[in-house]
């Protein structure tokens, strides 16, 4: 047992000294290490420091480049009418239904004509009736005229032959005179109708009666016109979108009976805000696209741009819009009117431009635009202007830039010209 006990306490002795050494051992090995890691971090920032700032670029890029705005409009026919009636009068046949595709000038319905028919035969009677009757004041003047003629040469023979038995002394004054009144009075009647039915003016019956047949005529005309409204026909080529009437019911006048719209010439009609307004005109070309016609694209083109701007209600408010219309050329069955269209306007295009990210652009205080290249590891100041911008990329146009130059994105007030940069490096 005590032999036990002392070597107990020699092993314990000798596992603490073993204990310590293993310690002290792996203390050396830290202080070692970290020391080394110290130099590395000392010498990765010696060399970092000598390289400079740590940049990212990348290079301009000579190629074609497109300016582009986005809207939605609709899909609307460029022909669409409200067929009305300008009489009153009660539906007799109708010949189509929605959905049909009429022609212009095909009887689209009849109206009720026992009306109209009986107001032109009793108009047409009236006339006739004025006719004879002017015929008739004619005739009776002209019978006038004859008896007055006749009058007057009888008078005027008698009157010659008093005359002489005057002069021979076989007549007397009293006679003489009465003879020279009458063939007064039968001149003066002959010389006034004469007048007057040389003249036309052929008395105040005559005239009435003239009237009275312009008035017939005139009002016959009105009534042949009432006529041909009574058969109503298309005035384009199209479809019948809607009916509102149906055979037998009672036409009033003025109010739509049915709707037709021309599916074959289609438009489109949108708005676009006033920033975007005086980008665009007149012959731009329009792609278009659609929800119901995901799987096509047409073709388009400006048509029309608004004079003025217009004030609308929009989700974030009111905004100044102006109204545009867009020309479909490659229509087909797949469009309709009434159908939701994405129109991508073509603004304006270049060919082999200078073309960098938006995020390489710096607008310096006085508003100036300039982008950082780097020319042999050192940084250099380019004054540029803008030009057509993409949606990811713009045009830059300068006299110190060209194709392939590297150029700093995200440029900050802390880049200095002519400081060395590490391009690839951390900011």
């Amino acid at each position: 047992m005590v032999k036990y006990s002392m070597c107990s306490r020699t092993r314990g002795r000798g596992f603490r000294m073993f204990r310590k050494k293993k310690l002290l051992t792996i203390a050396v090995i830290a202080v070692v290490v970290g020391l080394v890691g110290m130099g590395t971090v000392v010498a990765t920032k010696k060399n970092n420091e000598g390289k400079g700032m740590g940049v990212s670029t990348v290079e301009i890029k000579k190629q074609n480049i497109e300016s582009h705005i986005q809207a939605t409009g609709k899909i609307q026919s460029m022909d669409k009418r409200d067929i009305v009636s300008d009489v009153e009068e009660k539906m007799e046949k109708m010949y189509v239904k929605k959905g049909d595709i009429v022609e212009k000038g095909q009887i689209l319905m009849e109206l009720e004509k026992t009306h109209i028919n009986y107001k032109i035969k009793e108009a047409n009677m009236k006339l006739d009736i004025a006719y004879k009757t002017l015929e008739q004041l004619k005739s009776d003047l002209n019978v006038s005229l004859k008896n007055t003629e006749i009058k007057y040469n009888d008078a005027k023979i008698n009157h010659e032959r008093n005359e002489k038995l005057y002069a021979a002394r076989g007549l007397s004054k009293v006679e003489y005179d009465k003879s020279k009144d009458e063939l007064d009075t039968a001149h003066n009647d002959y010389a006034l109708i004469k007048e007057k039915y040389g003249n036309g003016e052929d008395g105040r019956d005559i005239l009435k009666e003239k009237k009275e047949i312009e008035l017939l005529k005139v009002q016959i005309g009105r009534l042949e016109d009432d006529y041909k409204k009574h058969t109503i026909r298309s005035p384009i080529r199209g479809t019948i979108v809607d009916t509102k009437i149906s055979e037998s019911g009672i036409v009033e006048s003025h109010i739509p009976l049915m709707f037709i719209q021309d599916v074959d010439n289609l438009e489109i009609v949108t708005d676009i805000n006033e920033y975007d307004a005086g980008k665009v005109d007149v012959g731009y070309e329009v792609e278009i696209k659609g929800d119901a016609f995901e799987d096509k694209s047409y073709d388009g083109v400006i048509k029309y741009v608004g004079p003025f701007a217009k004030e609308v209600q929009t989700g974030q408010g009111k905004e100044n819009v102006v109204e545009i219309k867009v020309d479909i050329k490659n229509i087909d069955k797949y469009l309709k009117p009434g159908f939701s269209a994405k129109l991508d306007i073509l603004t304006r295009k270049k060919e082999n431009a200078l073309v960098v990210p938006y995020e390489t652009i710096f607008t310096k205080r006085d508003g100036s635009e300039v982008v950082f290249t780097v020319i042999d590891g050192k940084v250099q100041e380019n004054t540029i202007k803008t030009g057509i911008e993409s949606d990811l990329e713009v045009e830059i146009i300068g006299d110190t830039i060209k194709e392939s130059d590297q150029v700093i994105m995200n440029p900050t007030e802390n880049i200095k010209v002519g400081e060395e940069v590490n391009i690839g490096g951390e900011m």
